[in-house]
């Protein structure tokens, strides 16, 4: 018998059960992570259509807001949003690899 491709109702099962919590839904789970010295929150973010664009810390390259990229901030200088940066995901990924100074000047 042929192999439907057809999503049967329900989708697959979660590895977890049940369905994914409302800020897992919303690409708003947040990690902790340590890097140059200090404790930084990550989240990774899909892209918005707020016409706003960032300036990569990692690649000095503009992060348009329609793009999915990682949004970053120190755990404990959290005093708005002044201290979040505004990363590509890849350039997260490969910050240990960059050479230091000016990722976050």
């Amino acid at each position: 018998m042929p192999r439907s491709n057809r999503r049967r109702r329900g989708g697959r099962p979660r590895p977890g059960g049940g369905p994914p919590s409302a800020p897992a839904a919303r690409g708003g789970q947040v990690a902790t992570t340590r890097y140059a010295g200090q404790v930084w929150s990550v989240r990774e973010v899909r892209g918005n259509d707020s016409g706003r664009s960032y300036l990569c810390p990692g690649c000095q390259q503009q992060v348009g807001a329609v793009t999915p990229h990682t949004v970053v901030w120190p755990e404990d200088a959290m005093q708005g949003i002044d201290n979040r940066r505004h990363w590509h995901t890849p350039c997260w990924a490969a910050r240990e690899r960059r050479r230091p100074g000016g990722a976050f000047a």
